[in-house]
């Protein structure tokens, strides 16, 4: 329950944190190389960090999710005494470690550079910089999604008080939009509804956007209660820009992906990966159309599950003109087990159920040239809502 709240709080308040980036294109092992460049003729830190952070998400988009990880702790362990100088772009190392280590099962190791992009940020930055309260609220998702539900709250009760004493009421109210999530997951809905009226109230009457997050927080409860036409009827009246992040109204988690027999879906060991790229429209409507997983799947029989699990979606209707395509989205769906310790070793092994992990990579990677060409032929095409009735395939 908490990871689909998440999975909505997570697309419906601050953006997540992503490396500060210009478009690109991969092509190959571009990134790679480039960082080979760099290293081999001694370039300067601010320019090792960013080299290190585009080959990072080169490797992780290429699913070379191990690699990934070793070039971000190698480039820490050179640039960390930089902090002082280059707060953000350190603290981003630590961001993106923390996904990669989220993605490849070092479930500690997640948490533990979630921590340390906040402390760097804290320390060179201010405890109630815009930037660390941000991040904090990014690691308050961390710690919930490895069950530290009580230290995450405190930690937003932190972000909202220190957002309030200097006048960031965007960032206060987010932070209580949050707490009241947290409260719903743990069945706390009276003191939930409390919460969510505070946010509304911190984010003032002119913020129709924290309203629209009410409502969806209302209808979030309807439907849990039974309400099966909650978000059909939200959906009616809502609309937001088709140029800003989409917010999600509903989804399902993917099914339970551990067999009986302890094996992941794919007929390997519980040890591996499995990992696949899907890429959906998110129609003027709000539903999504034309689910398709982009990359070489490992998922083997829960492929299936993962499309569903898009397809159902529901997010805000776009407010575009008649005729628009809606917009193409692309995440990265990891299933993986967690590295721990087995009794008797001292080498790290895969154990335990396997998890699903869901990633946006429109925001943090570049499109391929194949994915443009989908959104360059959409743009020339007749819209989906117009050449699929409802109830069609395209749905």
């Amino acid at each position: 329950m908490l990871s689909s709240i998440l999975l909505v709080a997570a697309q419906t308040t601050v953006p997540p944190t992503v490396v500060p980036t210009e478009e690109i294109v991969v092509v190959g092992h571009r990134a790679t190389d480039a960082l080979a460049a760099c290293l081999s003729r001694q370039c300067p830190p601010a320019e090792d960090v960013e080299a290190s952070l585009q080959a990072s998400v080169e490797m992780f988009s290429g699913g070379q999710y191990a690699k990934a990880r070793h070039t971000l702790l190698r480039s820490i362990a050179r640039n960390r005494r930089h902090a002082a100088q280059l707060p953000g772009p350190v603290s981003s190392l630590y961001a993106t470690l923390a996904t990669v280590a989220e993605h490849e099962g070092y479930q500690r190791e997640w948490v533990s550079a979630s921590r340390s992009n906040v402390q760097v940020l804290r320390k060179y930055m201010g405890e109630d910089n815009p930037s660390t309260l941000v991040e904090e609220m990014g690691f308050a998702r961390d710690l919930v999604e490895n069950g530290n539900v009580s230290t995450a709250s405190g930690i937003l009760t932190k972000v909202q008080r220190l957002a309030l004493n200097t006048g960031k009421k965007d960032l206060a109210a987010g932070a209580t939009f949050r707490r009241a999530w947290l409260e719903m997951g743990s069945g706390n809905e009276k003191r939930a509804i409390q919460l969510m009226d505070e946010a509304v109230a911190i984010a003032g009457p002119a913020n129709r956007a924290m309203a629209d997050l009410r409502a969806i927080f209302v209808a979030r409860i309807a439907l849990r209660k039974g309400d099966a036409g909650a978000i059909d009827a939200l959906a009616a009246r809502l609309r937001q820009s088709a140029v800003a992040r989409p917010m999600l109204l509903s989804s399902r988690p993917v099914e339970d992906v551990n067999a009986p027999d302890g094996m992941i879906s794919n007929g390997a060991a519980n040890g591996d990966i499995a990992l696949a790229d899907v890429g959906y429209w998110i129609r003027p409507d709000g539903r999504t159309a034309d689910a398709e997983i982009l990359t070489p799947s490992g998922l083997g029989r829960w492929e299936r599950a993962v499309l569903q699990q898009v397809r159902e979606r529901r997010y805000i209707p776009l407010d575009v003109p008649s005729g628009h395509p809606g917009i193409y989205r692309i995440d990265r769906f990891t299933i993986r087990s967690t590295f721990n310790f087995v009794t008797g070793t001292r080498i790290a092994q895969r154990s335990g159920p396997a998890t699903t992990h869901i990633v946006d990579l429109t925001e943090t990677e570049a499109m391929s040239a194949a994915q443009k060409r989908r959104v360059a032929e959409a743009a020339t095409a007749p819209a989906a809502d117009q050449i699929a009735p409802v109830g069609s395939p395209m749905q």
